[in-house]
């Protein structure tokens, strides 16, 4: 056997590297040069459970400055670290975020999991909600089904974007946190 068979037949595949949330992704870029960054006001943030950490949901709350905080997670729960659900939600406070649970928006009957389990479904039904206008930045929380992947699929991100396009005037870009390289 050559060396080049050799070498053809082992694959090293390495655990993906977990990057840490930046301000500038957060952040205008005609910002950088100010004392206090504006928030990008256009950007949706995918805020993926149970692979996010307390310093990555804090740093990202931070640096983000979420208007609002869309709740698709069924079981909502912020134990992280040293981080509990009375804890966040003083961190939605000083960040003047408003946090809203769309798990009640769904149906009461036997269909519930079929309805929760579409996030797509649940944040139609709140932005066609009467007098819901969303000014960003938007943090959506999610929880990610699969335990042996990092990331959940990118079509669910467009669809999402989609739908905040088809109700304002302008573009939204997404993020995902974490991310992995």
């Amino acid at each position: 056997m050559t060396d080049e068979e050799r070498k053809a037949r082992f694959h090293i595949v390495r655990t993906p590297k977990k990057l840490a949330p930046r301000e500038d992704q957060f952040t205008e870029p005609a910002s950088q040069g100010t004392l206090f960054p504006m928030p990008r006001r256009h950007l949706i943030i995918f805020v993926v459970f149970p692979w996010v950490t307390e310093e990555d949901f804090t740093h990202t709350l931070e640096m983000a400055k979420p208007s609002a905080i869309l709740e698709l997670r069924r079981f909502p729960r912020f134990d992280m670290g040293q981080l509990d659900r009375r804890q966040a939600f003083r961190w939605f406070e000083a960040t003047h975020s408003q946090y809203y649970d769309l798990a009640p928006m769904s149906p009461s009957d036997d269909r519930y999991d079929r309805y929760a389990s579409d996030p797509i479904q649940l944040i139609g039904a709140f932005l066609r909600r009467g007098g819901t206008q969303i000014a960003g930045p938007v943090m959506i929380l999610m929880s990610q089904n699969t335990p042996d992947a990092k990331s959940i699929d990118s079509g669910i991100f467009d669809e999402i974007r989609r739908l905040f396009v088809s109700v304002s005037d302008h573009p939204w870009e997404t993020h995902q946190v974490p991310q992995f390289a």
